[in-house]
């Protein structure tokens, strides 16, 4: 199950924690069709990610396989410093977290599709 389809299943604007998988991060997603660009931009990033576990608080995806499996495009797309897995997976909490632009956050998802 994405975890897009994950979140069509919560009432709009209600929280869900997020952790990857491989990596100790924890990101928020909410559900409800998107209103904004960013929010946009999140949705099509959901329709990326595999749901792995469940859990009570919230579930576990594969954040960090989707970006590894890309990296050699986004290092390309140059939207990054040091475009390596350890990297920017120490900075996705806080670029999910809204600390880029929205076209900054449109164009890294573009590169994982």
């Amino acid at each position: 199950m994405t975890l897009y389809n994950y979140l069509e299943l919560m009432p709009k604007g209600e929280e869900l924690t997020v952790w990857d998988k491989d990596y100790d991060m924890e990101t928020y997603f909410y559900g409800g069709k998107p209103d904004d660009k960013w929010d946009k931009a999140m949705s099509d990033l959901s329709k990326l990610l595999t749901v792995e576990e469940i859990r009570s608080n919230g579930v576990t995806v594969n954040l960090s396989k989707i970006i590894e499996n890309k990296i050699n495009e986004l290092n390309k797309a140059d939207l990054f410093i040091r475009c390596d897995i350890d990297s920017i997976m120490d900075d996705i909490d806080n670029i999910l977290a809204g600390n880029v632009s929205e076209n900054w956050l449109e164009q890294f998802v573009v590169v994982l599709k």
